[in-house]
């Protein structure tokens, strides 16, 4: 016991100077690099019907006519497009035409990179104006992200 006491400083020296010896020469685990996002938020808010930004928020009255969402750009492919998936989660929509709950609709665009693109959502119909948390999100091919979470509240009257 005495023996192993005494050779287990030694053990700890010795792997440790394996391990940065191991690192110097690139030999130790590989260290990720970060890579530059295929997609980014450009902004997110409520919108007018031209598209402009006209308030940063993430709390949305409860109104009809009433735009909001996010609005994003890829950086990959250069010079290319790609297709973003878009993913609109409500709380729970009614549709009577369906006489069905919604709690999702996903679209899949084709976009140029390097141009803006709206991921909004539009207050259009009575039984559309849902409280509670609305999530927007982008994905693009390689699986990166652009997400906003909205709180839709009815507004005091």
């Amino acid at each position: 016991m005495k023996r192993l006491l005494a050779v287990l400083p030694i053990l700890c020296l010795l792997l440790a100077s394996c391990s940065s010896t191991m690192s110097f020469f690139g030999l130790g685990g590989k260290e990720e690099k970060s890579q530059e996002p295929t997609i980014v938020l450009v902004d997110y808010g409520t919108y007018d019907a031209n598209g402009a930004l006209t308030l940063s928020t993430t709390s949305i009255p409860r109104k009809l006519g009433t735009t909001f969402g996010l609005r994003f750009r890829t950086l990959k492919p250069e010079g290319g497009t790609s297709k973003v998936k878009i993913v609109t989660a409500s709380p729970g929509l009614i549709d009577p035409s369906k006489n069905a709950v919604v709690f999702s609709t996903e679209t899949v665009a084709d976009v140029a990179t390097g141009k803006e693109y709206n991921c909004t959502f539009t207050f259009e119909k009575e039984w559309e104006m849902a409280s509670g948390d609305w999530t927007l999100t982008a994905t693009a091919e390689d699986g990166s992200s652009v997400k906003k979470t909205f709180q839709v509240f009815n507004p005091q009257q």
